[in-house]
């Protein structure tokens, strides 16, 4: 094992990096902290590991200081003995002050008892450690205390408009002229249906629905029922493709818990919470709570549930003749889990799509809508009036698709922004 260590850390040395387009996500490089990096999978993680290396490069960092592991390779089968890590790399440069040496630990959960191994490198070996996992309860709820307030994370996350832009070659800042507008409008409509994991953007359209679907399957075998071994296969497939088939809808835990049981299945309530949770920490959905100031009311009501990329929708359900608004909103929701401290909605005979906090002003009510036109303009002016006076806030944000004549007549207190334009501001 330590001759295979040392071929795969000689190798990745004498190689050059791959290339790589640049992320917007910006993390420091001597935090003095264990930085993690965390995700869905192959959102970018490894490929963003290479672009702080590549900054660490031009800095004067020699490649030799580096060691890059990928876990998920299949020849690393390190068992216990992870002293071989280091014996290795010692053996190929003995005279290296391992101090000054940068670790890059690549799917880092695929290591047993890899906190306590980490833990022992930044106390005794380098402060200058950086992992990556997919599995986000691990990594993002229960790292802070499996490192003891050692580490700090970061989360890269599929494409944002912006980055699928400059993945395409389109320049996003140029939102003016003819030609370059047309191409911003024609990539949004893309990116609107299939998402932003970054190998779909070059891949031809009739291909992506596979792709998307083993990235389904990898989080549905590897991710949930390995890793948690989940014994009921059937009720697990059967929920997640009840909570898709829900995206931007309130989902009930007690309609799916009758469903079941008649069906003939049994298993209780609080199997299903867990499996519920289970599947929220491998970043495929999640969901909003209802707003309300009474804590107990908010975790007592349904929850809205949400899509962490809007290609698992057309990869696994949704049909192109339905409501584009469905995408839209889900995409809405995408920028704004990036941007807001916390994210709700209200409904309370109307409907407002979201609610947003930065922690400091007042929620701000942010409703999303394709084309505002005679038939919803009242219901949707209705909804975001109806929450303005709830939150007591001073203004609401209407995101619309398509451009209208009926915005020129809105309220002054309501901002009116092209999705495009709002996405990548």
């Amino acid at each position: 094992m330590k001759q295979l260590l040392k071929n795969i850390i000689k190798d990745f040395h004498s190689r050059p990096l791959p290339s790589f387009k640049p992320r917007q996500l910006q993390v420091p490089l001597d935090l003095g902290k264990i930085v993690t990096i965390v995700g869905p999978r192959r959102a970018g993680k490894t490929w963003y590991f290479f672009q702080m290396i590549a900054s660490l490069e031009e800095r004067g960092v020699q490649k030799k200081q580096f060691i890059y592991l990928n876990f998920e390779d299949e020849r690393l089968e390190l068992e216990s003995d992870y002293d071989q890590i280091l014996g290795a790399y010692l053996e190929l440069y003995p005279e290296q002050e391992l101090a000054e040496i940068y670790l890059f630990f690549d799917e880092i959960q695929e290591l047993n008892g890899w906190e306590k191994y980490v833990r022992r490198l930044y106390d005794t070996v380098s402060k200058k450690i950086f992992l990556t996992g997919s599995n986000a309860k691990m990594l993002s709820q229960e790292i802070a205390t499996s490192l003891r307030g050692r580490s700090l994370s970061f989360e890269i996350m599929p494409l944002s408009f912006y980055e699928f832009l400059t993945f395409k070659d389109i320049d996003p800042k140029d939102r003016y002229s003819t030609r370059n507008r047309a191409r911003i409008e024609n990539s949004f409509a893309e990116y609107l249906v299939w998402g932003g994991y970054p190998e779909l953007v070059e891949i031809e359209t009739h291909f992506k629905p596979d792709v998307l679907q083993e990235y389904f399957n990898v989080m549905l075998y590897r991710d949930l029922l390995d890793r948690y071994e989940i014994r009921d296969a059937f009720v697990l497939k059967y929920l997640i493709k009840r909570l898709i088939a829900s995206f931007t809808k309130e989902f009930s835990v007690n309609k799916f818990y009758n469903d079941l049981k008649s069906r003939g299945v049994k298993i209780s309530k609080n199997s299903i919470y867990r499996l519920i949770e289970q599947i929220f920490s491998v970043y495929m959905v999640t969901a909003v709570e209802k707003y309300d100031p009474s804590l107990v009311k908010r975790e007592m009501s349904n929850r809205k549930i949400y899509l962490y990329d809007n290609g698992f929708a057309s990869a696994t359900r949704f049909s192109f003749s339905e409501d584009r608004g469905q995408l839209l909103e889900n995409l809405v929701f995408t920028k704004l889990r990036k941007d807001a401290e916390d994210i709700h909605f209200l409904k309370n005979g109307y409907e407002c799509d979201f609610v947003i906090s930065t922690g400091v002003e007042q929620p701000i009510p942010v409703q999303v809508v394709e084309t505002l036109h005679q038939e919803n303009l009242n219901r949707e002016l209705k909804g975001l009036e109806k929450a303005r006076q709830r939150l007591k806030s001073e203004e609401g944000l209407l995101i619309i698709r398509e451009t209208s004549s009926l915005v020129e007549n809105l309220p002054e207190w309501i901002e009116v922004k092209k999705v495009t334009d709002w996405l990548l501001e």
